[in-house]
C-alpha cells in the first residue's frame, strides 16, 4: 500500500466541481463556484498546493489549500487560508482504515474559529474520498459540540477534465 503523498496522488490534476452547500431542508443545494480547480504538486512532490474561488449567497472567496505528510508523526495536514478574513486554518488526520477517505479536522490543532469570549465557534471536518480514477468528493462539516457530532455543510464533487 502507498503511504504519505503517494497515497493523495490521485487528487493531482484539473477538476470540473460541482460545489453545494447544506440547505436547511437537509439537501444539497447547488452553487455556482467553484466550477473548476486544479491541484498542482510544489516543492518536488512534498505538498500539493489549490487556489478555488467560492461562492455563497453572492459573495465570492478565494480560497487557498495545502496538504503535506508528516512522516515522523505519520499525520496528513491541510492549511487552508481565504482572502475575506486571512486566517490559517490548519487540519490535520489520516485515512479511515480500509477505505480511501482521509479525514482531517481542526480539532486537536488550534486553529478553530474563535467567537467574542475567545472560545471555539465551531470546529471544521473535511472528508476527501477517492470514489473513482478520476473523481473524488469533498465533504466539510462542522461542529459545534468540540467534534462529538458533525454536521455537512458543503460537497464538491470533483470530475478529471479530460483533453
Amino acid at each position: 500500500m502507498t503511504t504519505g503523498m503517494a497515497r493523495l496522488r490521485f487528487m493531482r490534476g484539473e477538476w470540473d466541481v460541482e460545489a453545494h452547500v447544506m440547505g436547511e431542508e437537509g439537501e444539497w443545494t447547488a452553487i455556482p463556484l467553484p466550477k473548476e480547480t486544479t491541484i498542482l504538486p510544489m516543492l518536488g512532490g512534498a505538498c500539493h498546493r489549490e487556489e478555488m474561488p467560492v461562492s455563497v449567497d453572492g459573495t465570492t472567496t478565494r480560497l487557498f489549500f495545502s496538504w503535506s505528510y508528516d512522516k515522523y508523526r505519520k499525520v496528513y495536514r491541510m492549511i487552508s487560508c481565504d482572502d475575506a478574513e486571512g486566517l490559517m486554518g490548519v487540519l490535520e488526520g489520516n485515512f479511515e482504515d480500509g477505505t480511501e477517505t482521509v479525514v482531517i479536522s481542526n480539532v486537536n490543532t488550534g486553529t478553530a474559529v474563535l467567537d467574542a469570549m475567545g472560545q471555539p465557534m465551531f470546529f471544521s471536518r473535511l472528508a476527501s474520498t477517492k470514489t473513482s480514477a478520476d473523481s473524488f468528493t469533498d465533504i466539510v462539516s462542522e461542529s459545534c459540540d468540540g467534534g462529538q457530532s458533525w454536521y455537512p455543510v458543503f460537497r464538491a464533487i470533483h470530475t478529471r477534465k479530460l483533453d
